[in-house]
């Protein structure tokens, strides 16, 4: 059924209850909420987006956003969102998930993920990674059920569309594998997988050309995203550590010394 056009936006508290933190943000800033709950909402939104990216270090900055912003000031809205997405449960559930990336045993999975599996927030990538193991285990209906599960639940959660076009890949239906990994860079244009995966699904077509220009460019954007990880790993290692952090401060001196050093060296 189409929507009325005149009909009013959904509400903000049903924006939270099904988990649309992009549009709930953009809702809270159109009805000028108190800041706090529009730094909660944002903190809500960078997380998703992090999770869809599988970039764990950054999930864990925003929820320690979201935590601050909820911890800021009493307002009935953020205890709406602390009972949606309780801040310590949010982060052992992210834990959760990126312990179990490894495991190879489907029951064993799902009991790892179990908190991962009942917030709303994290449930999209749980399912996910259940149905990316489905699919290895040779089970393509129940993967494609499982995957499907997680895009109802989060329509933009790109890496689960490109599963599901792994499964057109792997039966050998590359038109349609095709037009999942182009659905796929329409929801994150600079997304890795969906350019190589792209490349390939038109190469298995004839188009030889066009796929390796997929594909180079999925290269780029890979080489591009291990760099960011790689320094966002860094970065939150300095501040869970105070110790290295102690430690760069001393690097740099003695960085600075040597540099006078050299200097006064070279000038005599």
């Amino acid at each position: 059924m189409t929507a009325d056009p005149g009909s009013a936006p959904p509400a903000l508290g049903a924006l939270i209850a099904a988990g649309d933190w992009r549009r709930a943000a953009a809702t809270a800033g159109a009805q000028e909420e108190p800041v706090q709950v529009q730094e909660a909402l944002l903190a809500l939104r960078g997380a998703q987006e992090a999770l869809r990216a599988r970039r764990y270090p950054e999930v864990r900055r925003w929820l320690g956003e979201y935590r601050a912003a909820l911890n800021d000031a009493p307002h009935p809205l953020l205890e709406v969102l602390r009972r949606s997405v309780e801040p310590g449960a949010a982060l052992e559930a992210v834990a959760a998930l990126e312990g179990a990336q490894k495991e190879t045993d489907p029951d064993t999975l799902s009991n790892r993920l179990s908190g991962a599996l009942n917030l709303t927030l994290t449930r999209p990538e749980a399912l996910n990674m259940q149905g990316i193991l489905l699919a290895m285990l040779g089970r393509p209906d129940d993967a494609h059920a499982v995957l499907s599960e997680a895009l109802s639940v989060d329509p933009g959660h790109y890496r689960a569309l490109t599963n599901l076009g792994n499964l057109d890949m792997e039966a050998g239906r590359y038109a349609q594998a095709e037009a999942t990994y182009r659905e796929v860079l329409r929801l994150n244009p600079e997304y890795d997988g969906g350019h190589h995966n792209l490349g390939v699904a038109v190469r298995r077509q004839g188009r030889i050309s066009e796929g390796v220009g997929h594909i180079r460019r999925g290269q780029r954007l890979a080489m591009k995203r291990s760099r960011d990880d790689t320094e966002a790993e860094v970065k939150e290692q300095f501040a869970r550590t105070p110790v290295l952090k102690q430690l760069r401060w001393v690097v740099l001196g003695v960085l600075g010394v040597v540099a006078v050093l050299f200097l006064r060296g070279g000038g005599g």
